[in-house]
């Protein structure tokens, strides 16, 4: 939300559901437990019904945010095979302005398996991004 709505420096958003993957069709076949994890973070105290699960999902959907064209620098990845988060969320921030998408094949939920590859690009985005920040503070006029 911090990055699309473009409140913040810089974002890195990194395996994040933004959309797609809060329709029914998707949650009704997340595996390991998801439903439960969810609904935990979702601060209920009880299994859901996939009615339920869909409801408190869909006021995570950020569809409002995605249609503005005015984010912060933001840097997206996530890996090509993940089960929990569908290619579309990633692939939604193409052509935004100031962001840059890497889907990596290869791998899953966050890219994690190649966080050696992935690591460094978050890092040199902040660096590049929390610099530009800086110095435009210290000289406005530039």
């Amino acid at each position: 939300m911090s990055g699309l709505s473009g409140s913040v420096d810089a974002a890195i958003e990194l395996g994040g559901p933004v959309a797609d993957s809060f329709q029914q069709e998707h949650i009704s076949r997340l595996p390991y437990g998801m439903h439960d994890i969810l609904g935990n973070a979702m601060h209920w105290d009880h299994p859901l019904t996939l009615d339920e699960l869909t409801a408190g999902m869909e006021k995570l959907v950020r569809r409002d945010l995605l249609a503005q064209q005015r984010n912060s620098p933001m840097l997206v990845i996530n890996g090509a095979d993940d089960y929990f988060v569908r290619q579309g969320d990633t692939l939604v921030f193409e052509d935004r302005p100031n962001t840059e998408v890497h889907l990596i094949p290869g791998t899953g939920h966050v890219a994690m398996s190649k966080a050696a590859e992935v690591i460094p690009m978050v890092t040199g985005c902040l660096r590049r991004q929390l610099r530009i920040s800086a110095i435009s503070a210290r000289f406005p006029a530039l």
